[in-house]
């Protein structure tokens, strides 16, 4: 019921400038990893109004759903993905593999969202939302990009469906920022891709189906340039008063309704898909 759909227009020059640096390196890792790659709702793309802020926003149910997502939009969107701050660290904390591949493909597509890594298993997580993430990508929708939020934490092993899996608040968060539009993107691969306990052959490669689904805008959540103070002071130590603790708990509602929506839009995409 917040969803706004914009007016069709087909000849935007915004969109068509796209990120070939970043989605050529991404092919030459996605490529191979896949047998076959299917995208419906292309076209979709081109519903965005001329100069519009994107938010581009995928499922993460597997490993390849960011690659797939770069593959899918990266030749139409100029590109900017929010990925997880252990690829960009140093020392024990960082990946230089990783570090290594963003070079390649434009250290300038990327932006650091916080993660934490444990020193004696490698394990990752996300941490908790802080919306200074969001700063520099808010910044880079300004500039004319357009960015890359998953919908939702990377899942701990390949999902079917989004049954039960909570949406992320940075996308949302960002959209109220900046009055941009999402453009939701599932991915859904026909077996689990590999992972350090099971490397693919060629002959075992998984089917990709990629649906990229129509642009909308939610509902604007009044007095949300707020909760970043709020979170500050709350990481600090300070003690809130009891209105900022009711503020807080209605902001906090209120994003995760709204990635709710985002969810929905993506649900409905794979149930779509898949009749």
């Amino acid at each position: 019921m917040f969803d706004r759909q914009p007016k069709i227009k087909t000849d935007s020059k915004e969109h068509k400038k796209g990120s070939m640096r970043l989605w050529l390196s991404n092919f030459a890792t996605f490529g191979p990893a896949v047998k076959d790659i299917k995208i419906t709702g292309k076209e979709n793309i081109k519903t965005i109004p001329e100069g519009a802020k994107v938010i581009v926003m995928p499922t993460h149910m597997n490993d390849l759903s960011v690659p797939a997502t770069i593959y899918a939009v990266a030749r139409d969107l100029d590109l900017v993905i929010l990925n997880e701050s252990t690829h960009h660290a140093s020392g024990s904390q960082g990946e230089p593999v990783m570090k290594a591949s963003m070079k390649i493909a434009g250290a300038e597509h990327f932006l650091p969202v916080d993660f934490n890594k444990d020193e004696k298993t490698g394990e990752k997580s996300p941490d908790i939302f802080n919306p200074e993430n969001f700063t520099s990508a808010a910044k880079a929708l300004e500039e004319g990009k357009s960015v890359m939020v998953a919908a939702h934490n990377p899942a701990e092993k390949p999902l079917e469906n989004l049954e039960g899996v909570k949406g992320g608040y940075g996308g949302v968060y960002l959209a109220e920022l900046t009055d941009a539009y999402i453009l939701p993107v599932s991915v859904q691969l026909n077996r689990a891709v590999m992972d350090s306990k099971n490397i693919k052959t060629l002959l075992n490669r998984p089917n990709a189906n990629i649906v990229i689904g129509k642009p909308f805008k939610l509902k604007k959540i009044e007095g949300m340039e707020h909760i970043s103070e709020i979170i500050k002071r709350r990481k600090e130590g300070q003690k809130l008063n009891p209105e900022e603790i009711v503020e807080f708990s209605r902001l906090t509602n209120a994003l995760r309704e709204q990635s709710q929506i985002v969810m929905e839009h993506l649900s409905q995409q794979l149930v779509a898909h898949n009749e």
